[in-house]
């Protein structure tokens, strides 16, 4: 954790805060104010954010701006600082997907651990996100389908191959016929294909795959086939 680097922050706090974090940055703004912080970031761009907890500000409290960031923004780094934390400040914040909270006064262990999580956020960010209904995501470099709290969906093989074909066509309507070729090319070249209901079979994956997707995210147009509904 001493190399660890990270581009650029913009803080709420003091300055002995800001070279406490020197450490572990290239770039700090340091900004007094929740409100101040949320001016600065429309105007620049930061890989994370530390916002003050402990202010009292209603309007520009921590919670309030992280839910105005997060209305059109996943992928900045938000991280909460403050004086004390309690369970119902943590799970107020929680749907807005944060990269942690650190508690006054610092303590190295608690920082570094909070970072560490910073570091994999960004680095999971990086990847190439599709993003889907209800905050659902899939990372498309490492296979991995997240619902919206960033937990892992376990997907079969084949649900993660109808998944991509969905992805692939985008806003395309794609048919029984070409799905089900996709999935079972190799056992219908092995195999008198006839002889297999492959539609049975690929009404069964899409009724599994639709339980792990948020409700309607398949659309089926009738003698047409189906598509995936992103919004």
């Amino acid at each position: 954790m001493n190399n660890l680097k990270i581009s650029s922050l913009l803080l709420v706090g003091d300055s002995k805060e800001r070279e406490y974090f020197e450490n572990y940055f290239n770039k700090i703004e340091l900004v007094c104010s929740n409100r101040e912080a949320l001016s600065s970031y429309h105007k620049n761009s930061f890989s994370a954010i530390f916002l003050n907890c402990g202010l009292n500000e209603l309007e520009y409290s921590a919670f309030n701006i992280s839910k105005k960031i997060r209305e059109n923004d996943t992928r900045t780094v938000i991280v909460i600082l403050a004086d004390s934390l309690d369970n119902d400040r943590l799970k107020k914040v929680l749907p807005l997907h944060l990269s942690g909270c650190i508690e006054r006064p610092f303590n190295r262990s608690q920082v570094e651990d909070v970072l560490s999580n910073v570091e994999k956020d960004l680095e999971f960010l990086s990847t190439d996100i599709t993003k889907l209904k209800d905050g659902y995501h899939f990372c498309t470099n490492q296979q991995i389908f997240y619902d919206s709290l960033h937990c892992e969906i376990k997907l079969t093989k084949n649900e993660l191959k109808l998944l991509n074909i969905l992805l692939r066509v985008k806003d395309n309507i794609i048919t029984e016929e070409s799905i089900a070729s996709e999935i079972w090319e190799e056992e219908m070249w092995n195999h008198n294909s006839d002889e297999i209901n492959y539609t049975s079979r690929l009404k069964n994956l899409l009724y599994n795959l639709r339980k792990k997707l948020p409700k309607d995210s398949i659309s089926n147009s009738y003698k047409l086939g189906y598509k995936l509904i992103y919004s």
